[in-house]
């Protein structure tokens, strides 16, 4: 997958990195500072996501209703619930395209983390290799208080806890059962993980959810005003 992604990391992350260190010698704040970039890219898709999340809510009574009235004809069921999203102008995967197109960025800054390329960049004499002394001093290695896991564990619950909830009957109760799981799920696959991976997800998340707060309540702000 490294050889598939080495048009990012050497293309865009790197040439980014290595720019924003002649302005402030520190990678750990480059780090920031290109997810601030990428969410500000993406920031149409993730408008889009929250709208066709928060879309999806409003449908969830009826779709409820086709789910009672057809629940013995599984065919016709998904026909009616394709009408109704063609009629509501709602698209069903409008909220997973945003976060499958950035999971290729997350698995890039990871490689780099963990590249030769980038440990020979932050190993030269002269050069800050961390991002705050005593506490992150290598941006190639773990956190070594935690700081960041327990941030990303906890924004992860929150994060979930205040979006939109499109499950309804059994599934709300896994639904339920897995955002208590998820974030020490989250907590566990980020203790290892290269400092400066959890740097980016720790401000992508950081700034995801404040999009989300800001673009769900102009959307709240908008409904009521109709």
């Amino acid at each position: 997958m490294q050889g598939i992604l080495s048009p990012i990391i050497d293309g865009f992350i790197l040439p980014f990195l290595k720019a924003s260190y002649l302005v402030i010698p520190n990678y750990g704040i480059g780090i920031i500072l290109l997810t601030l970039l990428i969410k500000l890219l993406f920031y149409p898709l993730t408008k889009k996501q929250f709208e066709s999340m928060k879309s999806m809510q409003v449908l969830q009574p009826k779709l409820k209703a086709l789910q009672e009235k057809y629940k013995k004809n599984p065919q016709q069921l998904q026909g009616e619930m394709m009408k109704l999203y063609k009629q509501e102008k709602v698209n069903p995967l409008g909220g997973c395209l945003p976060i499958l197109v950035q999971i290729p960025i997350f698995f890039a800054f990871f490689y780099t983390m963990t590249s030769d390329a980038f440990v020979v960049l932050i190993s030269q004499e002269g050069v800050y290799s961390g991002f705050i002394p005593y506490w992150i001093n290598y941006l190639d290695k773990p956190d070594p208080f935690y700081i960041l896991p327990l941030f990303i564990g906890i924004s992860t619950y929150l994060t979930q806890k205040f979006s939109p909830s499109l499950a309804t009957g059994p599934s709300a109760q896994f639904q339920k059962n897995m955002m208590l799981i998820f974030p020490f799920m989250m907590v566990f696959i980020c203790l290892n993980m290269p400092a400066g991976v959890l740097l980016y997800w720790a401000t992508q998340q950081l700034v995801s959810g404040l999009q989300q707060m800001s673009i769900l309540k102009t959307i709240e702000n908008k409904k009521e005003a109709t």
